[in-house]
């Protein structure tokens, strides 16, 4: 059970990724409670008394049903549609030929498509077998994702006509094919690592954003070597314009809940939520953070060409197996969804003002991982799955307790059915359907504009180049 006070929330702790991971934190208190509290809803500046009362038997929020009709309706549709191509690894390509250049992607486990096989383990978590077990065999040797198949990178990749994510930036090899499809601006790169979180110190021994930034900064610098000599052909053709007609993903945010293991009290929650909307927000344009934030110089995304960009708000933590686990009647734990939705509140407030204010000529979208997967826990029957509440891959009560390879874990056998594969992470199926709708869905699932439509508002008549195939 949660509780509030000066030494913080009990939570399980397990070497997994998201809310319940085991990391090693230490937080920066000073700079974090010298956020702007004025950039906080005054509605979410302090936990509702509902949601710190009764916590073991929070349920997902409400929502209009109507609303969360409409996408389970649309779900169903586009599943049903879609489902004779998610097998054999071509799953829902809906395009002939790339609709982007190439995409670009940053964060943790959701979207990791194989650096953390490339660090050191422990501390950085792999995702060992039965992870990929879904998986066709031509993707890769190693498993990589932290699923049974295809994660979210993969879908949404597959959505804008590629094959698959863009390969794992630490297994690239100088001189092979997606090495210099990347100097080109062509598929582009995965920099995510499981674990990995907003802040510096979440996520030991994996890639930080902060570094997954930096390292697409130098993708950047070796695109602009590799286009010197012909520097003369038009701006479309060279990488600012490939990297302004490509696609940038990030998921992040879940890890660095963790402090509230390590001892920050729930009642700064909307400071510490602050002070990590104000570190998001300068990894894409440090003009847009909120004062007084100890942050250290970037170079940022925008500055570095990203103009169409996608951003998966938190998942409801509260719901995850992990968390079922811990509650008296396995319902969602209101504290961990009070978190995510007190983060989710604030992106999408400062992100809007960021990007009126400071960022011309970007296209962006906040996909609502929290709103979909709350929705389809509201009716799993409406999105075509049965069990919403336990893993299917672990151990222990909801399959929460022991990590997805580890002794004593189970794995099941109607993988598709499952809304969780593990104690933490969605399977292929779960993320399938959110993927449908944060491409077709309302303003309810991805804000301002849904990806469809991203992709419609800066698509324009010229000629895409020849791409390798992945």
């Amino acid at each position: 059970m949660f509780h509030d006070g000066n030494e913080g929330l009990h939570i399980p702790v397990h070497p997994s990724l998201l809310w319940c991971t085991h990391v090693h934190v230490h937080t920066h208190t000073h700079c974090l409670a010298a956020a702007d509290d004025t950039a906080t809803p005054t509605h979410l500046r302090q936990p509702h008394s509902s949601q710190l009362n009764n916590q073991t038997t929070h349920r997902p929020p409400s929502m209009a049903a109507a609303a969360a009709g409409a996408l389970l309706a649309v779900i169903a549709l586009a599943t049903c549609s879609s489902a004779a191509a998610a097998g054999g690894g071509g799953a829902a390509a809906e395009l002939a030929a790339p609709a982007v250049s190439a995409v670009y992607v940053f964060g943790d486990s959701l979207v990791d498509a194989g650096n953390n096989d490339f660090l050191p383990a422990p501390p950085a978590p792999r995702a060992v077998p039965p992870n990929g077990v879904d998986l066709p065999p031509a993707v890769s040797p190693r498993t990589g994702r932290f699923t049974n198949a295809f994660n979210l990178a993969d879908i949404i990749a597959q959505h804008v006509g590629f094959k698959k994510s863009p390969p794992a930036y630490l297994s690239l090899t100088p001189l092979s094919s997606a090495s210099l499809d990347l100097l080109h601006g062509r598929v582009g790169a995965n920099y995510a690592s499981g674990g990995s979180g907003i802040l510096d110190a979440t996520g030991n021994g994996t890639i930080t954003l902060r570094e997954q930034v930096r390292l697409f900064a130098e993708t950047k610098a070796a695109m602009l070597r590799a286009a010197a000599p012909v520097q003369g052909r038009a701006t479309l053709d060279g990488p600012d314009g490939l990297l302004a007609r490509s696609l940038f993903v990030v998921s992040a945010g879940g890890n660095d809940f963790t402090a509230f293991v390590r001892g920050v009290p729930l009642s700064q929650a909307p400071e510490f939520a602050a002070a990590m909307v104000a570190h998001y927000l300068t990894y894409i344009n440090p003009a847009t953070s909120i004062k007084h934030v100890c942050v250290l110089p970037v170079q940022e995304l925008y500055a570095l060409g990203a103009r169409r960009l996608v951003l998966l708000d938190v998942l409801p933590v509260g719901c995850l197996p992990c968390q079922r686990a811990t509650t008296a009647d396995g319902g969602c734990n209101g504290d961990g969804n009070y978190l995510a939705e007190l983060f989710n509140a604030l992106l999408r407030a400062e992100m809007a003002k960021a990007a009126s204010v400071a960022m011309p000529g970007l296209s962006y979208s906040i996909a609502s991982l929290y709103n979909v997967l709350s929705d389809i826990i509201a009716d799993p029957a409406m999105a075509g799955l049965r069990e919403v509440k336990t893993g299917c891959c672990g151990g222990g009560r909801f399959n929460g307790e022991v990590d997805c390879g580890a002794a004593g874990a189970e794995l099941c056998a109607d993988r598709d059915e499952y809304l969780f594969w593990d104690k933490v992470h969605g399977t292929e199926a779960a993320y399938r359907r959110a993927v449908l709708a944060f491409f077709y869905g309302t303003t309810r699932v991805a804000e301002p504009v849904n990806l469809d439509q991203l992709l419609r508002e800066q698509n324009s008549a010229t000629a895409t180049d020849a791409y390798s195939s992945m």
